[in-house]
């Protein structure tokens, strides 16, 4: 018994130190995968699954996480279907991602740091996003122009972006 606790210590630590991940970040690596990957794959009702809806206010840029929204589930699906074929009329196009490094707020919240490679009208960019679960589903943020587009953001103008 007495050799049976050095061990189990020794092992614990190796563990902490390389970095074992957490269970939630295990299912947020899937949730990010299904998405980006369906982003690129065409099949957008299956990113859409993967994303947290939420309100936005354009003229106030404020995101409503929390209000829900006011459209139906199938409303809200041809909606993010809509905004998705919006983006492609303009020439745009996921084309690839990488995820990177998972960064710590408080030791609970954390979010994925995301390089994505895009394509507009032939000409190839790059990227960063982050990617967050809130409520059990993705919330994207980044530098891409065309996020709107692809992101759970509902009710607001499409055809003004």
């Amino acid at each position: 018994m007495n050799k049976l606790i050095p061990v189990v210590f020794i092992l614990s630590l190796i563990l902490m130190l390389t970095g074992c991940k957490s269970t939630e970040e295990k299912k947020a690596e899937g949730l990010i995968k299904d998405y980006y990957q369906s982003m690129i794959d065409g099949n957008y009702e299956k990113a859409f699954e993967q994303l947290h809806l939420f309100q936005y206010d354009v003229k106030t840029n404020d995101y409503k996480l929390d209000d829900g929204i006011t459209s139906s589930a199938e409303e809200a699906k041809e909606f993010y279907l809509k905004k998705v074929e919006i983006s492609q009329e303009k020439g745009y196009t996921l084309t690839n991602f990488e995820i990177g490094e998972v960064e710590y707020e408080d030791g609970h919240s954390f979010w994925h740091h995301i390089k994505l490679q895009t394509e507009h009208n032939g000409q190839e960019f790059e990227w960063n996003e982050t990617a967050s679960i809130y409520n059990g589903r993705l919330l994207i943020g980044g530098d891409d122009p065309f996020q709107i587009y692809r992101d759970g953001r509902m009710n607001f103008d499409i055809e003004g972006f």
